[in-house]
């Protein structure tokens, strides 16, 4: 047998050299097959192409008829598989098929089909898992799931019914040595050595992945981490490093490519590399069409394939769905749970580690130790050697229940991913499949393989069972599958055999078709010749006698039989399920990160507070100095001390009181601000009271009362420290040549009589109560109100108003240049005090006096030196003081003495620079309407005190209540002030209300639209609604932030003031709006930042896969693995939004009320800094 495998291998390699020298004909050129498969077919230069459409010979049947997954009325996936593919390992195949076959398989699908894999958006769903299974709940837990993504689709379908969703080959469709050269040629050119036409290797061996292509670097099932994509073999599949009998192939096929380039450059030494690897490219597809096309295919269906009849252009090479995901998995069936080494004496060695073979399950993905320590050689006799698992429905147990899975979830089953593919892709049922592939329906479930369920009744039952007994809703790979007997079922026999058909007669390139100009009628003959064996013992070190010449098969008389048909149970046992958490790792950072954020604001806080603090010591020492420089003016000395003020029965204060310099007491706060200040000037005799102190152990108190003044009432530490301060008193008046009158009182008495603000606030109300129901009268059925004194009138008539009194009582400030004119004017005896008297004949005066006497009111109020005529001057003066009241800076000098100078020019008096009393009422008498709008338009005065119309208005705390308000119900008086409000801020309302409706509804939008519109995406299945509420919010909040600006145009809004527009848009109220839009803005934006801390915790537990989707502009390496302080601080979105987040908070902080006041120029600091927030946003 040795010499007459001799004599066939000496004859190979003399058609070998006859082949590649006819091959290499420098005068031959031929069209060059692109790696991708784009433009093999001139009219549709799409057909075949990497990322092209599966073919849909069966009519979709998703869910909902478009894209939902199908079969959610049938059995769980899972159950499906422990139904009907779990069973006996061991079991030999019943056409001798090897494992050789079984593991070729996977590079025929390599070869022409990846549709698998997930693509962009990720989608995730789950098989559900039984309680208490063995495999993957043996705790009996109950809840446990199976993870499964939904492969990569087209995504101009899955929109209608019309259009259902199409899934994508990833891959050419073409037997094009995609698997050996790849689908791009900047991968293939990083295999390449550029040198001779070869591809690069090492010893023999294909080089590492040093270049870091972007090969499938899954996790390690027993090693649960990711390990560097280095370690991986260069090869063209990105799947090949899966497990050791495809790296085998892998490595097996670059030789052959390097043994025909060696050839050929042999036989033309002058030909450049790129024409040596093309010509043994182009050889090597060949012999790849010829070996699987009629070598392997009619090993695997048991039958050939019709004979090559010519290239049809019409025909499309597309995969169908059926086959991709159904028929052409009937392979699983022969896969073994390991595989045999052997040498070429027939002796079986030890794998590494000691075990009689390599186990599937311990090398998923990390094939390099059995590669490093086991030649091919002895891989490839003992799978030729080895037969493959029986051909029936089971599966063995290395893929049915340890299949390698994400880290999350470390063994799968696949059986179930094969019914789940299905289902994903939309097939139909097992006998409209039938039926559209040309076969009869079956009628009964008994016809589906009545051998198989005549020797298992059992088994019949359970597929009844499982779905209702009804036999359109049977699973197209468990129909099929249940068919096999020794050989594929008719179903997916002839879905094999018109995928293989179609794909070899629409392919222009195929070595068979004469008329592409790439061979001749004898190459093609000679490359008809070439086998597995041919490219094995060509290839390698394995010798023709070492292996059978039909390496698929192995029958009597072929050299080595195996020892034994290998079971599971006879192998070194799988690593469980294990689980992973991907935020390991990551918990302190995350909270670190949380409470850094959290504690911003904090910082910022306490940055407020301390520049007030500064600010505030900055003002003290400024007023300490101004006190030095005033103090420096008296003689003697400053006594301060500190104590408690008594306010009311509950409320007390602590203050500082100070004596002098000048005849007065100054009481301040802790802080310096002054409280009040007790002038003694109008006073010869300071009246005292201190309280007498018995067993009741409460502090001393000290009642001080001073003329024109409410009393102070002071509460001491300690009798001894009430002596130090009445000593001092009385030093401090004695000082001043005035003198102290000391008595004593029982404490409640004393505070009982004490007339503090309180009291004193009281009276003033009885005091303009009186007066204005003196002037006016009482309304009908009213009654006046009795004060609790004794003697109400008497008390009235004593009572006077002081200077800050009546300024408060007009709203306006005691320093007001109108309010000392006006006190000036009501003042008639000029002690400083208005009296009830005094203030009673100014009343009727402006309610009921003749016009003469109010114009001669406000001649002698713009009179201030008293000669009897006004100057402009004191004309200009008195607008300004209006002006003072409108808190308006619009009115400018120039303006004031423009309108100054019109009024006189109006009067006819532009040749006078003063007024007399009889001009001044002239001038009035022209302009009275203009001079009165300009008190009634001022903002800082809500009414004008002239005006006798809204006199009494303005004294809205002073005015009776008429007596039928008082019978009405509360709830009516509510509504009225509700309705008053409204009707005071309509406009105000309306824009606030179309503002909110704007903002909320744009928040509503983008929250339904990734709550429920994109429930699907990878974004919202792996956020979860925490997506909805960021990109809802950042709706809401770049609204919000683009209307602050707008608010904040004063150039703007002072033009529009000046067109009828400010009519319907209330312009004096931006501020206002300003706030509040701001209010809202910070509101979205916390909402947003706390949504995007969620998303970053959820986005910490993805793999890798998962992140290549939501982060398609950055690359992650496969063993890389982000984590929260890559996503919050080393990324664009995260460190600007960190960003975004200190600057929101300062200047919202800083724009506090009390920091606004007290520090003004650290919140405009703060406020600044809207040009880096607004440049962030556009980062961000």
């Amino acid at each position: 047998m040795a010499e007459g495998s001799t004599r066939c291998l000496i004859g190979l390699l003399a058609i070998l050299a006859v082949v590649t020298q006819s091959f290499c004909d420098p005068e031959l050129y031929y069209e060059k097959q692109r790696y991708d498969g784009w433009f093999n077919n001139r009219a549709y230069p799409d057909w075949g192409s990497v990322g092209s459409r599966l073919t849909r010979k069966t009519p979709a049947s998703y869910a909902d008829g478009v894209y939902m997954i199908a079969g959610a009325d049938r059995p769980g996936a899972r159950t499906l598989s422990k139904l009907f593919m779990r069973g006996q390992d061991g079991l030999p195949s019943l056409a001798n098929r090897t494992a050789l076959l079984a593991f070729f398989g996977q590079v025929v699908t390599g070869e022409i089909v990846m549709a698998s894999e997930s693509g962009c958006p990720i989608e995730h769903h789950r098989i559900p898992v039984d309680k208490c299974d063995h495999m993957y709940d043996p705790d009996c837990q109950g809840a446990k799931y199976m993870p499964f993504l939904r492969a990569a689709y087209d995504r101009s379908t899955g929109q209608s019914p019309n259009r259902p969703r199409e899934q994508i080959n990833q891959i050419t469709s073409w037997i094009d040595g995609s698997f050996v050269y790849s689908t791009s040629e900047a991968w293939v050119n990083a295999m390449r050595s550029f040198q001779n036409g070869s591809l690069a290797s090492e010893g023999g061996m294909p080089l590492r992945n040093t270049k870091r292509v972007p090969l499938f670097n899954n996790p390690v099932p027993h090693y649960m981490r990711m390990l560097s994509p280095e370690r991986l073999y260069l090869l063209g599949d990105p799947r090949t490093n899966q497990n050791p009998a495809m790296v085998t192939f892998g490595i097996l096929l670059l030789r052959w490519h390097n043994v025909v380039a060696a050839r050929v450059h042999r036989q033309h030494p002058d030909w450049s590399d790129e024409q040596l690897f093309q010509r043994a490219r182009r050889i090597v597809i060949a012999s790849l069409q010829n070996v699987i096309l009629y070598e392997y295919v009619p090993a695997f269906l048991g039958v050939p394939i019709p004979k090559y009849s010519g290239y049809k252009a019409e025909v499309a090479p597309g995969i169908t769905h059926a086959f991709a995901v159904a028929a052409f998995r009937f392979g699983h069936t022969l896969v073994p749970p390991a595989i045999l080494l052997r040498d070429r004496n027939c002796r079986y060695g030890r794998a590494p580690g000691g075990h009689d073979a390599v186990r599937l399950c311990q090398t998923w993905w990390d094939g390099n130790d059995v590669m490093s320590q086991v030649p091919i050689e002895e891989i490839l006799m003992g799978m030729a050697s080895q037969l493959s698992e029986r051909e029936d429905a089971l599966l063995c147990s290395d893929v049915r229940d340890n299949l390698f899975g994400p880290m999350e979830f470390s063994r799968r089953d696949l059986g179930a991913l094969n019914i789940m593919r299905g289902r994903d892709n939309g097939l139909p049922d097992y006998n409209t499949a039938r039926e559209y592939f040309g076969l009869p329906k079956v009628k009964t479930f008994n016809e589906i393989n009545p051998e198989l369920f005549e020797n298992n009744p059992d088994l019949l039952q359970k597929l009844i069972q499982a779905y209702d007994a009804r036999l359109d809703n049977i699973d197209v790979y468990i129909g099929g599958m249940l068919e096999s007997t020794g050989h594929p079922g008719e179903l997916f026999r002839a879905i094999i055999t018109d995928q293989f058909t179609r794909i070899r007669d629409a392919d222009r390139f195929w070595f068979e078709n004469d008329k592409n100009g790439i061979f001749t009628r004898e190459e093609i003959e000679e490359l008809r010749r070439i086998t597995m064996w041919d490219i094995i013992v060509n290839s390698t070190a394995v010798g023709p006698a070492d292996i059978q010449r039909d390496v698929f098969h192995w029958r009597a008389g072929d050299p080595c039989p195996q020892p034994y048909q290998l079971n599971a149970s006879k192998l070194p046992p799988c690593k469980y399920l294990k689980g992973y958490d991907y935020f390991e790792g990551n918990e302190f950072a995350y909270i670190y990160t949380c409470l850094v954020l959290v504690f911003v604001p904090i910082l910022c806080a306490g940055a407020a507070y301390g520049v007030v603090k500064l600010q505030n010591s900055r003002r003290r020492r400024l007023k300490i100095q101004q006190e030095h420089l005033k103090n420096a003016q008296y003689k003697g000395s400053v006594d301060k001390m500190v104590c408690r003020e008594w306010v009311h029965a509950s409320h007390k204060r602590l203050v500082k009181l100070r004596l002098g310099p000048e005849p007065a007491l100054h009481v301040t706060d802790r802080k310096g601000d002054k409280l009040r200040t007790v002038p003694l000037d109008h006073t010869d005799q300071l009246t005292v009271l201190e309280s007498q102190e018995g067993r009741n152990n409460k502090r001393p108190l000290v009642l001080i009362r001073a003329a024109r003044e409410h009393d102070l009432v002071l509460e001491m530490d300690s009798v001894a420290s009430r002596r130090k301060f009445l000593v001092k008193l009385d030093a401090f008046l004695a000082q001043h040549k005035k003198a102290l009158s000391l008595s004593q009182g029982h404490r409640e008495q004393i505070l009982a009589t004490a007339e503090t603000r309180e009291r004193r606030q009281r009276r003033l109300e009885h005091f303009f109560r009186e007066a204005y129901a003196i002037t006016f009268g009482l309304a009908p059925g009213e009654k006046r109100r009795r004060s609790e004194d004794a003697d109400p009138e008497s008390i009235v008539m004593r009572t006077s108003l002081s200077k800050s009194e009546f300024a408060s009582a007009l709203g306006m400030k005691a320093d007001a240049v109108f309010v000392k004119k006006m006190f000036n004017i009501v003042d008639k005896d000029g002690d400083g005090r208005i009296s009830f008297q005094e203030f009673l004949d100014t009343v009727v005066l402006f309610s009921r006096g003749a016009t003469e006497d109010k114009l001669r009111i406000i001649f002698d109020m713009c009179d201030n030196d008293r000669n009897g005529v006004i100057d402009k001057g004191e004309l200009s003066e008195m607008l300004r003081s209006l002006v003072e009241i409108a808190r308006t800076t619009s009115l400018r000098d120039e303006h004031v003495t423009e309108l100054i100078d019109g009024m006189f020019l109006d009067a006819g008096l532009q040749h006078k620079d003063h007024l007399t009393y009889s001009d001044f009422k002239l001038m009035m008498k022209e302009y009275k309407g203009e001079f009165v709008a300009i008190g009634l338009d001022c903002k800082g005065a809500k009414q004008n005190f002239l005006d006798t119309s809204t006199n009494v208005a303005r004294m809205t705390s002073f005015h009776i209540e008429p007596s039928m308000e008082q019978s009405r119900h509360w709830c009516l008086l509510k509504w009225d002030y509700l309705t008053t409000f409204l009707e005071e801020n309509r406009q105000n309302i309306f824009y606030l209300f179309v503002f909110y409706v704007v903002t909320i509804g744009l928040f509503v939008e983008r929250f339904a639209h990734y709550s429920f519109m994109s429930e699907h995406l990878d974004l919202r299945h792996i956020m979860g609604v925490g997506i909805a509420i960021t990109r809802g919010s950042a709706a809401s909040l770049s609204f919000c932030y683009s209307l602050l600006l707008l608010t904040m145009s004063r150039n703007l809004l002072t033009k529009l003031k000046e067109f009828s527009i400010q009519q319907y848009i209330p312009l004096d109220s931006s501020i206002q709006f300003h706030k509040i839009v701001a209010c809202t803005a910070l509101f979205f934006s916390l909402l947003h930042t706390a949504g995007h801390m969620v998303n970053f915790y959820h986005v910490s537990t993805q793999p890798v896969e998962n992140l290549r989707c939501l982060t398609k502009e950055v690359h992650f390496t496969s063993d890389f693995r982000p984590g929260i302080t890559y996503w919050v601080f080393q990324t664009v979105t995260g460190i600007s939004g960190v960003l975004l987040f200190v600057i929101m908070c300062m200047m919202f902080i800083f724009a506090h009320p009390r920091v606004r006041k007290r520090a003004y120029p650290w919140f405009w600091r703060a406020h600044s800094l809207y040009v880096a927030l607004y440049a962030l946003c556009l980062l961000h």
